[in-house]
């Protein structure tokens, strides 16, 4: 992920120059957050030894699945017909027993978000699958039924470019990876989850932070995985291309 970040990077920069961008200012610096879990923090060692400066933030931990952590599907639909029911009625508020709905980690995150919101420099998301949805969701304005449905490949990166009304992402492709690692997330709950049936109108992912619009926008091409999510943010781009 790093190679191809920096590649990425590298040419970003060769493009502002050639529209007349300052080089020294084409960018702004990259900080990387991630969770602290030892899968997050490894992949952002690389890029540490870069230079770029990288922070581990606890409340980026996944969705905490409760008693159906390292169970199978069929495992949980035996002995949790009841909840699995209720989870397909609403997978974005339903929590199974002793763990978080994807509600509660949005509540969990919102101090993420209010300080993402003010961060000035460009920045890398690198965390679970769980929580890359709710932020996604809150930046692309997804609806809060689209959000437990969102999927991320591995051997992918998400950019997303702050804009003056919606939002826009792109994808940049990590060549070479090898397949064994581009499979889902091993934690994540896999329950078929169809289209939910709560009330038209969508619900805020974060209290008090903006309600996501009904016009979902989500990434294409689905492939489960814990990824990263980098933002950049405005100026010293051309007007034609804001920057992320």
């Amino acid at each position: 992920m790093g190679d191809a970040l920096t590649a990425h990077r590298e040419n970003e920069i060769q493009n502002l120059v050639q529209a007349g961008a300052p080089e020294s200012t084409a960018l702004k610096p990259l900080t990387i957050w991630t969770s602290t879990r030892r899968r997050t923090v490894e992949t952002a060692e690389y890029l540490s030894t870069l230079g770029f400066r990288v922070r581990q933030r606890s409340q980026m931990s996944q969705l905490n699945p409760g008693v159906c952590e390292k169970m199978s599907e069929r495992r949980i639909r035996e002995m949790f017909p009841d909840e699995v029911a209720k989870h397909d009625q609403d997978p974005y508020h339903h929590r199974y027993p002793r763990a978080e709905s994807y509600h509660d980690l949005a509540v969990r995150l919102e101090p993420i978000i209010l300080e993402l919101e003010r961060e000035q420099n460009d920045l890398l998301i690198i965390a679970h699958e769980s929580v890359l949805r709710v932020l996604y969701g809150y930046l692309m304005a997804c609806s809060a039924q689209d959000i437990p449905n969102l999927s991320f490949p591995r051997d992918e990166i998400i950019e997303i470019i702050p804009a003056s009304y919606n939002n826009e992402s792109r994808r940049i492709h990590i060549p070479g990876l090898p397949q064994k690692l581009i499979p889902a997330s091993p934690e994540d709950i896999r329950i078929p989850v169809p289209p939910s049936v709560v009330p038209s109108g969508a619900v805020s992912p974060m209290s008090g932070l903006g309600t996501p619009a009904h016009g979902t926008q989500t990434p294409e091409n689905s492939g489960k995985e814990a990824g990263g999510l980098p933002l950049r943010r405005a100026g010293g781009a051309p007007p034609a291309d804001p920057k992320s």
